[in-house]
């Protein structure tokens, strides 16, 4: 089983099979097997992400036999999120079917899949009945009924999906859809938390105009082995989660209060204590574990669902007011600084975007001052696509171009901080100079070579691409735009340097036809500039904002910029990510094959 990084760009597959798991080794191997047996008429992959288990799971996967090209990534736990966004980013087909650990396929799981995306869907999700090996209790008796009851209702709709039809236990989506979007919003289940990024994504992808379906004969069986005490803390965590969905889509208004959750058990909710509710819990959850099935136990385990559900849509909603925990989407205040030269340029092309080594250091000194601390790339990164936490007050760096000065003036300073960076390099240029400068007849200055971008990453920088030949991205038709996009990865590998998982717009110029494409090439964040003596916020991992240093701007006005508030609330931003799904999905009037 392989475990290296894949180029996006490329994709020889008809599905990949995505599957999260956590702590569910001999389940997950189970299921494995399973797909082996699914009819596959074209060919497909299988990428399995271990999320932070410790049961063995890598080892017992590695050890099966392949049913067909699999990859076992493993990462540290981060929830359901990011382990479905790990997986799609190594995922080379051109359908991503996402399964949780617990489902076990049907033989026409594929088939039945492709079918309904070849007649014009999207998205799919099929039907979820219980296995049959499957304890009984309780809970499997109302999953078993909820399933039944489910697809009964969706084939007499024709299929007309609502917020929560949607679950990510059995979704295929087009590759290039989920990328548009991009992916689930990772701070719903950052932590191993459960809930809200379905619901989220699937809100998302309606609002692109994509084309849901339900696919009734497309069937995983669950064997649902969640404990009940497990699932009162999955439904307050959900209840958590639901006060982050309505704030981050204040649309939705009552839609998310959850028909069938009383009044009565909200006020409840909210007066009960915690040691109460957790030992009527416990007393409850055991007499279900053991098996009961009488009326009073199921009412009583039904309450105490509802309790749990209002007492975490209670602590979302304060947590939010005190600004304990970051709206999805957004975060603490974070700025990302856009650099070029570190050098005294006088030149009237170029030289306005040259710092001196002086001032730079100087800047940097009155971040310091200020309290700012400066983030590591890998930790930006981590944030945007899988919602880890930063803290408040954070910049970090950015160099666009590549020039020398980077490596010999920018570097020292940073190394003295503790710091480093992310830097941009034109892939073409690789130990050159600057030609798109000095075609419009600006100075020539050297830019980095293989030698040095090899020896910043080793003190912790990162390359990213700046494009192939730092074109204007926005007037290239699509070839163009893949010629600049997806070759740079090919070019630093023949470089001796990992593919780039960073991409910075040339001139800060992008439109969402750019984006969709930068998302299609691979890249995890794409970055552009605002023109604005106001701070841009940062909202979108494929539209980053940045503030530009200029020659001109002293260390005080700097400090007075990042300091500003956000500019741009999250809603715009919002819509531009559909606007990117919506070039894939309608341009012509259908989706895209």
């Amino acid at each position: 089983m392989s475990s290296a990084p894949r180029d996006a760009s490329a994709r020889p597959f008809r599905f990949s099979v995505i599957m999260p798991t956590y702590q569910r080794r001999d389940l997950v191997r189970q299921n494995v097997v399973a797909l082996g047996a699914t009819r596959r008429p074209w060919p497909c992959e299988l990428i399995v992400v271990v999320d932070g288990s410790t049961d063995g799971t890598e080892q017992a996967l590695r050890e099966l036999p392949e049913p067909f090209p699999t990859t076992v990534l493993v990462q540290p736990n981060q929830g359901a999120a990011a382990a479905r966004n790990a997986g799609a980013r190594h995922a080379r087909g051109e359908i991503l079917l996402f399964l949780d650990d617990d489902m076990e396929a049907d033989p026409e799981l594929l088939v039945e899949h492709d079918a309904v995306i070849g007649a014009g869907a999207d998205s799919v999700v099929g039907h979820l009945p219980l296995a049959t090996e499957a304890p009984r209790n309780l809970m499997t008796i109302g999953i078993e009924r909820w399933a039944d009851r489910r697809r009964e209702r969706l084939v007499d709709s024709d299929g007309t999906l609502e917020l929560d039809d949607l679950l990510t236990g059995q979704l295929s989506v087009r590759a290039q859809v989920f990328a548009a979007l991009g992916g689930f919003d990772g701070s719903f289940t950052a932590g191993g938390t459960f809930g809200g990024e379905d619901t989220d994504f699937l809100y998302r992808l309606r609002c692109s105009g994509a084309d849901l379906r339900f696919a009734p004969d497309a069937i995983s069986h669950q064997h649902y082995v969640v404990a009940p005490e497990q699932l009162l803390r999955q439904w307050r965590q959900g209840g958590r989660a639901d006060a982050l969905l309505l704030r981050k889509h204040a649309e939705l208004g009552d839609s998310r209060d959850r028909v069938g959750l009383s009044a009565v058990l909200r006020s409840t909710a909210e007066v009960l204590p915690d040691s109460v509710t957790s030992a009527a819990g416990r007393y409850v959850a055991g007499r279900v574990r053991a098996g009961h099935v009488d009326g009073v136990t199921d009412r009583a385990f039904t309450g105490l669902r509802h309790v749990a559900y209002w007492k975490g849509r209670a602590e979302g909603a304060d947590r939010m007011r005190r600004g304990l925990r970051a709206l999805p989407g957004t975060a603490p205040l974070v700025r990302v600084l856009a650099y070029h030269a570190v050098e005294d340029v006088r030149d009237d092309v170029i030289g306005r975007w040259s710092v001196s080594p002086e001032r730079f250091a100087a800047q940097l000194d009155a971040l310091v001052d200020a309290g700012f601390g400066f983030l590591t790339p890998e930790r930006f990164v981590a944030h945007l696509t899988e919602g880890a936490a930063l803290p408040d007050r954070s910049v970090l760096l950015t160099f666009d171009d590549a020039y020398a000065s980077v490596y010999d003036q920018a570097a020292p300073v940073l190394r003295g901080l503790g710091a480093s960076a992310l830097v941009f390099m034109v892939s073409s240029r690789i130990g050159s100079h600057n030609a798109w400068d000095t075609d419009r007849g600006g100075a020539q200055l050297p830019l980095l070579d293989g030698d040095q971008l090899r020896k910043l990453v080793d003190e912790g920088w990162e390359v990213g691409a700046h494009t192939r030949s730092h074109a204007r991205l926005v007037g290239l038709d699509a070839l163009g735009l893949r010629q600049e996009l997806v070759t740079p990865r090919r070019d630093f590998v023949d470089a001796g340097l990992s593919f780039p998982r960073t991409v910075a717009y040339p001139y800060g110029e992008h439109s969402a036809r750019v984006r969709a494409a930068a998302r299609e090439a691979g890249y995890d964040v794409a970055f552009g500039l605002e023109e604005t003596r106001r701070a841009p916020s940062l909202r979108s991992r494929h539209a980053v904002p940045r503030i530009e240093v200029t020659r001109d701007l002293g260390p005080e006005e700097l400090l007075r910029r990042v300091l500003d508030p956000p500019l741009r609330p999250f809603a715009a931003l919002e819509r531009e990510a559909r606007d990117a799904a919506r070039t894939l999905i309608g341009a012509h009037g259908g989706a895209p094959r």
